[in-house]
Formats: structure tokens, C-alpha cells, sequence
């Protein structure tokens, strides 16, 4: 017995979900706890394994297709015709027509009329990868050829897509067409994260406020603002322009998660603390003046 597992992910004509690829993760897991010799099928603009047009059919015993709508389209029709021979099993499916679930010897179905199911999406055991919450910075125009912020932009997020890091975005600007952005949106957004990367002077004091780990990178050359606000703070966890690559962000981000930071996170709190006091001695003097 071999079995090939296909689904939508197999197809370059069309996106799949990522749904699609954990629904596959759990029958590749059972076909692994049963001994059960399997290869997966991929798109090749995925990049991760054979795509079934390569293949050769009679090498399979079986074809399992796993996950999303089954009709009888030309996609789905081309994949069984080249299976003829095997065994044709759809699992975790919409069965969307008659015809489609033709197209397959054996079916459990996700949903069809009459029937519904829990999706096996559920049933994933997803690995704990840290989130992190990354702030870019606009152009930064005043400071003439100095910024880099274009180009430090640019090897962030080639980093994070090719490490394959979950983050998100955060936006600083007060208005984002057509609502209001309020800074307890923001704060809340990076209590949530478990590191912030911050072009932005202001998410790298929010991150360090709510005790969240900073990677702040300055993207002027020679420093400017981001550099400063974390001298002033005793932040020790800088990248600047000109020295931002995976290799330094690999590293950066090891060290904000290694748990070594929480005497310098309290250290710019305390830092902070102080600043905000003398600022306001100085500014009730100049009322009192």
C-alpha cells in the first residue's frame, strides 16, 4: 500500500486555505501512526514536495484528497482520471454536487445535504511560535539621505516571510480612513504580542511599558530618535541602519525571548518613571515661573 494525499494545496491553478494544508496534516499524522507508506502532493509554487503531475500514477495504491469543496470540475476530474486505478478517497470535504462525489470510490463528508461534521482542522496540534507585533516607519523625509527606512522595511519583512514568523502590524496613525485609531487599540495589541519590532519610537516605549520585549530598529543612518529613546531607557536590544539582516534579526530575536531581559524592561520603566517626573518638575516650574 502507497498512499498519495492530494487537496486544493496540490493545484497551481488555484490558492488554497490554510485549512486545506491542516486538514492534510492529520491524515499524513494517522497514516503515520498506522505505518502507512504516503507522500504528499504540492502545488510547485509551494515548493514542498512532488506535485502529482510528476508522479507516476501506478506507483499509489490510493488517492486521498483532503478538505474543501468536491465537484465535478475539470481540476478534480483531471487528479482522478490520472488515479483511475487506485483507490479514490475523499476526506474532511463539501460535497457540492452528486458528480463530484462520483468522482471518488469512498467519501466522509465535512458537509453535504443532511450531514455535517467537525472539519479535522480542529483536532491540529500547532506548535508554539512566538507573535510579534512590528511597527514600520514612513519615509522619514526629514532626515534627507540619511533614512533607510525603505530599505530596512524591505529586509523585515523578507525575514519574517522567510522564517515564517507570525506578526501583524501595527499602525501608529491616529486616523485610518474612515475611523479614529485610539492608543488603548495599539496597547492592547501589544500586550497580546510576545515581541515587538519597532522602526517606531513610540511602539518601542508602548512594548517596553507593558513589559514586552523590544528588537528597535533605527533605520538613520548614524541614529537618530529610535537610538536615543533607547539609551534614555537602557534598552539594549538596537539593530541600526546598515547592520539589519536575518543574521542580526535571527539574533535579536533570540535574545528578546531568551527571558534574560526583565531586570532592562524594569530597568525602563523605572528609567521612564523618572523622565516623566522631572518633566513635570519642569513644567510646573515654568507655570510657577
Amino acid at each position: 500500500m502507497r498512499v498519495l494525499v492530494a487537496g486544493w494545496f496540490s493545484f497551481d491553478e488555484v490558492i488554497a486555505t490554510i485549512g486545506d494544508e491542516l486538514g492534510a496534516d492529520v491524515v499524513t499524522g494517522w497514516l503515520r501512526e498506522l505505518g502507512v507508506d504516503h507522500d504528499v502532493a504540492w502545488a510547485p509554487y509551494l515548493q514542498r514536495g512532488p506535485h502529482w503531475r510528476d508522479v507516476d500514477p501506478a506507483q499509489y495504491t490510493h488517492l486521498v484528497f483532503v478538505s474543501g469543496p468536491v465537484s465535478d470540475t475539470p481540476l478534480l476530474r483531471e487528479l482522478t482520471d490520472a488515479f483511475a486505478h487506485a483507490q479514490r478517497w475523499a476526506v474532511n470535504v463539501s460535497v457540492v454536487s452528486d458528480a463530484g462525489r462520483a468522482l471518488f470510490d469512498q467519501v466522509w463528508e465535512r458537509d453535504a445535504p443532511g450531514i455535517s461534521r467537525p472539519d479535522l482542522a480542529i483536532g491540529t496540534s500547532t506548535p508554539d511560535v512566538p507573535v510579534l507585533a512590528v511597527a514600520f516607519a514612513p519615509p522619514q523625509e526629514e532626515y534627507g539621505d540619511r533614512s533607510r527606512a525603505g530599505e530596512v522595511r524591505v529586509a523585515i519583512e523578507g525575514w519574517l516571510g522567510a522564517r515564517a514568523i507570525p506578526w501583524f502590524e501595527l499602525t501608529m496613525d491616529l486616523f485610518e480612513k474612515p475611523h479614529e485609531r485610539f492608543p488603548s487599540q495599539v496597547e492592547a495589541l501589544i500586550r497580546r504580542a510576545d515581541v515587538v519590532l519597532s522602526m517606531r519610537l513610540h511602539a518601542l516605549v508602548l512594548g517596553l511599558a507593558h513589559g514586552t520585549p523590544v528588537i528597535a530598529c533605527d533605520s538613520i543612518v548614524g541614529g537618530a530618535k529610535v537610538s536615543a529613546q533607547a539609551a534614555s531607557l537602557g534598552w539594549p536590544v538596537v539593530l541600526r541602519a546598515g547592520e539589519i539582516d536575518p543574521v542580526t534579526l535571527d539574533a535579536a530575536l533570540e535574545h528578546a525571548l531568551s527571558g534574560t531581559l526583565t531586570e532592562e524592561i524594569a530597568t525602563a520603566q523605572r528609567r521612564g518613571a523618572e523622565g516623566n517626573a522631572a518633566a513635570r518638575d519642569w513644567f510646573t516650574r515654568q507655570l510657577q515661573g
